[in-house]
């Protein structure tokens, strides 16, 4: 049951990945707001001939994430009421957010669905992997080795949108034109849900056990003198 949960993470995880790479292939050439859509966010596919892919790959991913964290809670590698486990869950709650409230074009002016779409995702992005490193430390598998890395490089990414935030703030630009957001949210996202992947086949693993050597033999008694 435990092998099987982290499959269904490691499947679901790289679908949503290989979904959001088809649609950057085969719809993102088009313009949206003078800017091709693969250099758009993510979300902008909702209102687009992919909204059903998009939606979709989401839902996936927040299903495969909730399997991965039953498995985890199953095999005994995270405990239910714990901080990897309640950011975990904030990773999936905010994932369903992301679809049930919508992108919005802010130039319009703001929006509840817009507000809450654009918190779920920072949300999303800060969840996750801080969860991932409390569940990677003091564990040596490679697989958990490789989402550990992982994970760093996400945080790379996150710390560009991050950067550009602060000097929006500071400066009263628009901090979103101040990156290439459609390139960094990518980034972000491709290399947290790898991690969640590696976290999957971590769990899938066969669990080691030593060889049985059987009884021992017994002692010969030393000869009577």
């Amino acid at each position: 049951m435990v092998r099987a949960l982290g499959w269904v993470g490691v499947v679901g995880s790289a679908l949503a990945i290989v979904v959001v790479l088809g649609l950057d292939a085969t719809v993102g050439g088009r313009h949206t707001r003078g800017r091709e859509l693969r250099s758009a966010t993510i979300s902008e596919y909702v209102y687009t001939t992919g909204s059903a892919a998009f939606v979709a790959a989401v839902l996936i991913l927040a299903v495969a994430s909730a399997a991965l964290l039953y498995g985890l809670i199953r095999a005994g590698r995270v405990r239910l009421w714990s901080a990897p486990s309640v950011l975990m869950m904030l990773w999936v709650v905010a994932l369903l957010a992301i679809v049930a409230f919508p992108k919005h074009n802010w130039v319009t002016g703001p929006s509840l669905s817009g507000t809450v779409h654009r918190y779920a995702t920072l949300v999303a992005f800060v969840a996750l992997p801080v969860a991932v490193l409390l569940i990677a430390r003091g564990r040596d598998s490679a697989a958990v080795r490789v989402a550990r890395w992982l994970t760093v490089v996400g945080i790379g990414w996150l710390s560009v949108l991050f950067g550009a935030i602060a000097i929006g703030l500071v400066t009263g630009q628009r901090w979103w034109t101040l990156i290439p957001l459609g390139v960094v949210e990518r980034g972000i996202a491709g290399f947290e849900v790898a991690a969640l992947v590696a976290l999957g086949v971590w769990l899938a693993a066969p669990t080691r056990r030593a060889p049985d050597s059987g009884p021992s033999p017994a002692r010969p008694r030393s000869a009577a003198r």
